[in-house]
């Protein structure tokens, strides 16, 4: 059952329309520089990630697990993520717990020598649902797995209302997180709908090391869930969702209400190297990448390689266009806020 519902999710993902109406990063334009007085070459990618020295700001986000055509494309997003020193995290990593034999579909990346490796697993799986909550030897055991130096904890809760055989119960989670920042370095990462100002509060307060904004523009698994219950003859989580395709908070605005105060992951719709100087230019860490990188993976090495590689040309070319020799100038570029994200930015400005 595991492995079908995520060979569906990838699956999906690439052949079906799963994108949120709008992508928020179109409302991010940067003021040209006609005279940049930046030398293309040296331009510096560098970046810090909670003591960590990375050459690129760019995260391979977690995406799959738990079935053979995931131990492929996880493999090919290592291979790549070692040859660039990416950091790297995984698809939600409870198959592995609760079935061993599917562990290697998640351990293949210890063939490559990543600069990060990020275990993953799911805020709704920290607490008892209709199984009992992930035991502290369990995550043990998944961290020790791939010898991980952060545990994601994703908040999925819109993709466990539409899923068929989604998990239904909240009560608890943030006390579940506290408990676990005490004994892992914790990163929190939504799927698609992003954190509100509130979730920021209590996540900060729990002691994270780190939030992965996730927001709303992108794919949602609202959308992905939609195609599965309509596939499984749910009639009415089908329809929930499509009414709910759109929900969520954008992504550049949760990296706004974070601020300064953590580092932050800008996800979340991500498409391209310009998308990843917006969110830089945000505030953001790093961008995390998914969707974006999901096909070329499934297909090779390869064709992965080349979407990389254009990735890190366009970033360049945002950096030198803005006259930023550095990620720090990036911050510090001009530009202008418009479109549904001014309304949603003015909101939290008015407050």
């Amino acid at each position: 059952m595991i492995e079908n519902r995520k060979e569906d999710h990838i699956r999906i993902a690439e052949s079906k329309e799963v994108n949120a109406s709008h992508n928020f990063w179109d409302d991010i334009t940067f003021i040209h520089r006609a005279i940049p007085e930046v030398d293309y070459e040296s331009i510096h990618t560098h970046t810090d990630f909670c003591g960590h020295r990375l050459n690129y700001p760019i995260l391979i986000s977690s995406m799959t697990g738990g079935t053979d055509l995931a131990k492929k494309i996880n493999g090919n997003l290592a291979q790549i993520a070692e040859k660039y020193g990416l950091p790297m995290g995984l698809g939600s990593m409870r198959a592995a717990a609760e079935k061993k034999e599917l562990s290697d579909t998640y351990s293949v990346i210890n063939n490559y020598k990543l600069p990060l490796k990020l275990a993953n697993i799911g805020a709704p799986q920290l607490i008892k649902q209709d199984k009992q909550a992930l035991s502290r030897e369990k995550i043990d055991y998944l961290m020790e797995l791939i010898d991980a130096k952060f545990l994601i904890i994703h908040f999925n809760f819109l993709q466990e209302m539409i899923q068929p055989e989604g998990d239904r119960n909240a009560r608890g989670v943030i006390k579940a997180v506290k408990e676990l920042c005490a004994s892992y370095p914790v990163i929190a990462k939504e799927t698609g709908a992003g954190f509100s100002s509130k979730d920021v509060d209590e996540l900060i307060d729990a002691g994270v090391k780190a939030i992965d904004v996730g927001g709303l523009g992108g794919t949602t698994f609202a959308a992905i869930e939609y195609y599965r219950a309509e596939r499984q003859g749910e009639a009415e989580k089908a329809v929930a969702g499509k009414t709910y395709w759109n929900w969520g908070i954008p992504s550049p605005i949760s990296l706004k209400l974070i601020g300064k105060r953590i580092p932050s992951i800008g996800s979340g719709g991500l498409r391209n190297g310009l998308d990843l100087a917006r969110a830089i230019s945000m505030g953001a860490s790093m961008g995390g990448f998914a969707r974006t990188l999901l096909s070329s993976a499934d297909r090779s090495v390869e064709e992965l390689e080349k979407t990389m590689k254009t990735i890190i040309r366009e970033l360049r070319i945002a950096m030198f266009m803005t006259g930023s020799a550095n990620l720090d100038g990036l911050r510090e570029a001009e530009k202008f806020i418009h479109g549904p994200l001014k309304e949603w930015s003015d909101y939290y400005d008015g407050r």
